[in-house]
């Protein structure tokens, strides 16, 4: 019988024995696989120093009955924190200072170059103004109008010499100069009322109490003057220009008395 009692007991002292083996099996296990993650965590930081690391405690068969309490669990190894290399920070440049400004200078008075005496001009002695002539007659017209019965270098003048209280005044003519040369002139005024320029109606009919026809060329400077029968100038004179194949050359002049 105590053969037998023995014998149970061997057993369960081997089923235990077999449980706790199983059991440190799976810690083991457990324990690698930390380690492995441990070392995969801390490979990547080079030049870190490595973490401690905790032996794997020794399994000791203990007899049944004799189990204490559970093992107080295995503090897990601390995981290892990367150390980060301390950069100093970049300094900022400070902004420039600015430029003073540089102060205007005050402008001095500059005594001004002595300017020597400048002498006064001398009075320039000023021409008497020549007396313009008065005429006893004005010149009211003064005008060129085609012809169309005058052969070529056929050139005719008509003077109208009147007063606003008669009509035609008699006695008076023309001195007449082509281009500088005087041409001879026989006809005078006659007094009352005047002929006209044209025998009909036109753009061109003037009163008229004189006319004279001089043939030479016709080309050049006419200059005209009413003149009294003693020739003397009582009129301003008037010029005419014509041109070689010019048609007007009517020319008309008419003076009014004062």
């Amino acid at each position: 019988m105590m053969d037998l009692k023995n014998g149970m007991a061997q057993a369960k002292v081997v089923q235990l024995q077999a449980r706790q083996g199983s059991r440190a099996v799976v810690r083991i296990s457990l324990r690698v696989g930390l380690l492995l993650v441990i070392v995969g965590l801390t490979g990547c930081s080079f030049g870190s120093s490595a973490p401690t690391r905790t032996p794997f405690p020794t399994w000791t068969p203990t007899a049944e009955g004799q189990q204490g309490a559970a093992a107080a669990p295995v503090a897990e190894a601390p995981t290892a924190t990367p150390v980060v290399d301390n950069v100093p920070p970049t300094a900022t440049p400070e902004p420039p200072s600015p430029t003073p400004d540089v102060p205007t200078p005050v402008p001095t008075d500059t005594l001004p170059p002595d300017v020597p005496p400048t002498e006064a001009p001398t009075a320039t002695a000023v021409p008497e103004a020549t007396a313009t002539a008065a005429f006893a007659f004005v010149l009211e017209a003064a005008e060129k109008f085609p012809t169309d019965s005058l052969a070529a270098n056929v050139v005719r003048i008509y003077l109208y010499a009147y007063s606003p209280s008669e009509f035609g005044l008699p006695g008076y003519t023309l001195q007449v100069s082509h281009n500088g040369t005087p041409l001879t002139v026989d006809e005078v005024t006659s007094a009352g009322v005047p002929d006209q320029t044209r025998s009909e109606p036109s753009p061109y009919t003037r009163f008229a109490n004189m006319s004279v026809v001089f043939v030479e060329p016709q080309a050049g400077r006419w200059e005209v003057q009413l003149v009294d029968n003693s020739r003397n100038p009582v009129g301003p004179p008037v010029a005419f220009d014509l041109t070689a194949d010019e048609l007007t050359r009517e020319l008309y002049v008419r003076y009014r008395r004062e």
